[in-house]
């Protein structure tokens, strides 16, 4: 069983995205009503060490050695990233083994400070995630831990989009009637002008469904208009622009059990990308699947896709 790193999974905008998780999980800053995980378990703005660099970093070495080089390695998972106070180590690590660039999913809450900024710098890509720029709306989407301020993560990443010499790749996450008024895209299309450089736009919604279901996915046509209203000067692509369907991975399957239940815990899957993940038989996967659903462990979505339940 690995601890840190699972898949590759099938990634949107990263391709064969081999995963490091280095917090416990659901250990954030937010306890967004988009997520499709857990809700929030362990709320905190204190960086720590969790897990030991060294572990993750030998871990990483092994997997990479049982799998066709990743397209990415990606540090996400079940947290915030940036919490992790060995975050600048690892990625130097990443860097050292030279198999794979590495990337940096995170929630943007920390940018505002100079030892993140100074791990952040040690990656090739960031996805940071900036959804308002008006407090209220920033609370009602993200319920963020005492003390994380919007103000700050503006300034945040204003410094980072100055200082950072990678791919930066920013992320709204639209929920449709929350922030896609003329007044919140107005927002944040004036912020966004005041940002040195970024390379792209994402715009995401809730194509898994979230926790909370009375946050609604905008429609192609909703991020299409999303878009337009944005006027951009920059690169914007939409989450229907992307398939989620990986190549097959080239490796030892794990025990099937533990393999759908490692990746679920990150990543929701439909059985065709748990399949080519996982690199096991159809039948295998099916009866794995009836089997942790009969033991009440994964529930299925409307959408076909499987999760923790």
């Amino acid at each position: 069983m690995s601890r840190f790193v699972f898949g590759p999974v099938p990634s949107r905008r990263l391709g064969q995205s081999l995963g490091v998780d280095l917090t416990p999980t659901k250990t954030c800053t937010l306890d967004c009503r988009y997520c499709q995980l857990a809700p929030t378990s362990h709320p905190t703005t204190e960086r720590a060490m969790f897990c030991s660099p060294e572990e993750v970093l030998a871990e990483l070495r092994q997997v990479l050695d049982e799998i066709a080089p990743p397209d990415w390695i990606t540090i996400s998972g079940t947290g915030e990233p940036t919490l992790h106070a060995g975050l600048g180590r690892i990625l130097q690590g990443i860097r050292d083994l030279g198999v794979a660039p590495s990337c940096v999913i995170t929630n943007s809450t920390l940018l505002d400070r100079p030892d993140v900024q100074a791990d952040l710098a040690l990656a090739d890509r960031l996805l940071p995630t900036l959804c308002t720029v008006h407090q209220d709306t920033f609370e009602r989407i993200h319920r963020p831990v005492p003390g994380v301020r919007l103000d700050r993560i503006l300034a945040g990443l204003r410094d980072l989009a100055s200082s950072y010499r990678g791919i930066l790749d920013l992320e709204i996450f639209v929920c449709k009637g929350v922030n896609d008024t003329p007044q919140e895209i107005d927002g944040l299309r004036r912020y966004l002008a005041t940002l040195a450089r970024f390379d792209s736009l994402y715009l995401n919604t809730a194509i898994r469904p979230p926790r909370d279901a009375d946050i609604r996915a905008a429609t192609p046509d909703d991020l299409q208009a999303f878009r337009q209203a944005l006027d951009p000067t920059w690169p914007v692509t939409t989450a229907f622009e992307h398939t989620a369907l990986p190549r097959p991975v080239d490796r030892t399957p794990p025990p099937p059990r533990q393999g759908v239940l490692d990746l679920l815990l990150r990543h929701p899957c439909t059985p065709e990308q748990l399949e080519r993940v996982l690199n096991l038989p159809a039948d295998t996967l099916a009866d794995t699947l009836q089997t942790l659903e009969r033991e009440g462990r994964i529930t299925r979505c409307p959408d076909g896709q499987w999760r923790l339940a």
